[in-house]
């Protein structure tokens, strides 16, 4: 089996991905912005701001997945939020690349996380694919400059792959801790009109699609989302259902949302319809197809 470092390898995707690799029997190891010394994994330091990557980290490594970044919905997005995401993305890349180059690193994978940002936010009857015309606006920027960055690992790497990631679903963390609070309440409803698609993927199925890539040695960009395609009313009723709660109240007028998210509203109130078709015709295949099986697993095992 082979040597893989990750990055970003404590967060939503990057634990469960770390112990789904190391079950398959690959060796894993992290950068990390700091080292405690109880790691689960080897766990090497790198910074950012110094342009510090500890060669250590390198040695021996045949795949990278890349995964860090700053969270794009944490924070208000200020001039200076907007620049934080783009390099803890962008620069986090370049010296990794710098790196490889320095040590003779020659990598069989260079795996790199993205975002479904890259496609517009609109509402529309169209179902994009990979090959899809990408959208306009900040999040777009950050996603192709994101998978631009990747790209360059084509100088270093066999294989470069970007994973286009929807709204990852998990137990008690992510977006869907913060959905689901108001049907735990009583108090959820649909947001806007309710018709913008939500692309959604459970975490399992994200940390595998990394791992098939890993062991197909895939190139190009997939799409990481669910082959069932819903609207936001959609998801909200089919987890109220899981929830066994009503889903009573109006929805949330969209005039209402802008004025609590401003710039991030479009995140809301926007979202086109997205194919899985490409990673499964490689050869993968879903253990959560549905949102109803995914909520399931969530909310009842």
């Amino acid at each position: 089996m082979t040597k893989v470092l990750i990055t970003g390898g404590t967060g939503m995707i990057g634990n469960p991905l770390t112990e789904l690799l190391l079950q398959k029997g690959h060796e894993v190891v992290h950068l990390s912005r700091s080292v405690k010394g109880n790691e689960r994994v080897p766990t090497f330091l790198w910074d950012l701001e110094s342009k510090h990557l500890d060669p250590k980290a390198l040695q021996g490594v045949d795949s990278i997945i890349h995964l860090a970044g700053a969270g794009i919905a944490d924070k208000p997005w200020t001039p200076s939020r907007k620049q934080e995401i783009i390099d803890s993305r962008v620069e986090s890349a370049k010296l990794l690349l710098e790196g490889c180059i320095k040590n003779n690193i020659r990598l069989k994978n260079y795996i790199s996380a993205s975002a479904i940002g890259y496609y517009p936010l609109a509402i529309s009857d169209l179902i994009y694919k990979e090959d899809s015309p990408s959208g306009t606006g900040f999040l777009a920027e950050v996603c192709k400059k994101w998978e631009d960055a990747a790209s360059e690992f084509s100088m270093v790497a066999e294989n470069v792959s970007k994973i286009r990631i929807g709204l990852v679903l998990g137990k008690g963390e992510g977006a869907l801790k913060q959905i689901a609070l108001p049907v735990k309440y009583y108090a959820a409803a649909g947001l806007g009109k309710g018709y913008q698609s939500m692309a959604w993927i459970h975490v399992n199925d994200v940390c595998r699609i990394f791992a098939h890539a890993l062991k197909n040695d895939l190139s190009g960009a997939y799409n990481a989302v669910g082959p069932e395609i819903v609207s936001n009313q959609d998801f909200m009723q089919i987890l109220a259902d899981v929830m066994e709660k009503p889903l009573i109240l109006p929805n949330v007028p969209e005039f209402l949302i802008k004025m609590m998210f401003g710039q991030k509203a479009d995140l809301i109130l926007k979202g086109v319809k997205l194919s899985s078709k490409k990673i499964q015709s490689t050869g993968f295949t879903f253990n959560y197809p549905t949102l109803n099986s995914a909520l399931m697993q969530i909310y009842n095992d």
